[in-house]
């Protein structure tokens, strides 16, 4: 697996978790938009990394591939809120 890979799908979801701990402390609506804000670019990047990976990755078994672009269709899915 490309180093990158992980790289950025961690990052994403660090991002995520960040939004989504500084939006149950935000007090003012700014705050609420600034954690929405990182929740977003968590999201889009974890998904981004997924699909890339799974399209590229040519090394990796096909079953793996196609777990990655599924988890980055419902992370897409998410992002856009018409999954849940």
């Amino acid at each position: 697996m490309k180093s990158w890979i992980p790289a950025v799908v961690g990052l994403g979801i660090l991002l995520l978790f960040i939004g989504e701990i500084y939006g149950v402390y935000a007090d003012t609506t700014k705050e609420t938009q600034t954690a929405k804000a990182l929740d977003d670019v968590g999201i889009f990047l974890a998904g981004i990394g997924l699909a890339v990976g799974g399209l590229i990755e040519t090394e990796e078994d096909k079953f793996v591939r196609f777990g990655m672009i599924l988890s980055a269709a419902l992370f897409m899915g998410l992002l856009w809120g018409t999954v849940i």
